[in-house]
């Protein structure tokens, strides 16, 4: 697999965005995600490189660049308790890297009771997925369909969305330079009914922010009912048909620097700060 980086002028750059917070949910963002310890399905892959450029990065490769008709799916491989009276979040960052070809299909977040891949193409390996949302970046469409790109909320495997945003991105939504971040919240309604809004908001720092939300959804029956709330397990899934865009969720972490380094450079500023005190 030809592993792709995430430019470290992306990440500063992408840092300046706020980051999702709330009690519940998961920054996939913020900190560093092994992806290599998820559960994997269909086409995807994962794979972590350190390249010397002063950054390790994990890569989650969905659906692979150059090769249409591959759905894929990775999940964390444990569940996470969320109640459905309180806010919850999740952030991530994502690419699709530039092609000549046929854009699509698209990509999703996606919290599922069971983790797995759906059916591909315009399914975007999310239809099927039975007691689930998704947060869907679709990049393809047929007549009758949200124009793409389109940013959409999906629910229980049904790839028809409860609500949508036509961006107008056109092929922009392929990104050189790898740089957008997306965010999926819920706000409940306050009335203890497993009600409210699901909001789902891409950035950039070139191209602008879209978001979308639907209103009112009923996740009463979503994952698997325990005493603290439900349990639910988190990923993402991606589909190109016959287009081949590659579908990527990046993470990436500054390289430690070693310990003798670190102090050999304190000693080196300790001398140079007491031959600036002699000379002033």
């Amino acid at each position: 697999m030809q592993f792709k980086i995430l430019l470290p002028s992306a990440i500063l750059a992408l840092s300046a965005i706020p980051t999702a917070s709330s009690a519940q949910g998961v920054s996939l963002a913020s900190g560093f995600t092994d992806f290599s310890t998820w559960s994997l399905y269909g086409s995807a892959t994962a794979i972590n490189a350190t390249p010397g450029n002063g950054f390790t990065y994990s890569n989650l490769e969905l659906t692979l660049p150059g090769t249409g008709g591959s759905a894929g799916a990775g999940f964390a491989p444990d569940a996470t308790t969320l109640d459905f009276n309180q806010a919850f979040s999740f952030d991530f960052h994502f690419f699709i890297p530039a092609n000549t070809g046929i854009r699509g299909d698209g990509l999703t977040f996606t919290l599922s009771d069971a983790p797995g891949v759906g059916g591909g193409g315009s399914d975007l390996g999310y239809a099927g997925l039975s007691n689930s949302l998704a947060f869907a970046v679709d990049t393809f469409n047929f007549g009758g369909e949200p124009e793409s790109p389109s940013i959409q909320i999906l629910q229980n495997g049904d790839v028809n969305p409860l609500a949508y945003t036509e961006t107008g991105l056109g092929d922009s939504i392929r990104d050189p330079n790898w740089q957008w971040r997306a965010t999926f919240t819920y706000t409940p309604s306050g009335l203890q009914d497993e009600t409210g809004d699901l909001t789902g908001t891409i950035y950039h720092t070139d191209l602008g922010t879209f978001s979308v939300t639907a209103t009112s959804v009923d996740l009463s029956n979503l994952g698997t009912a325990v005493a603290a709330g439900h349990q639910l397990y988190y990923g993402f899934t991606a589909a190109n048909g016959l287009a081949d865009d590659g579908h990527f969720v990046t993470s990436a972490t500054p390289v430690p620097v070693p310990a003798a380094i670190w102090l050999f450079g304190t000693s080196v500023a300790g001398l140079f700060g007491f031959n600036r005190r002699r000379l002033a």
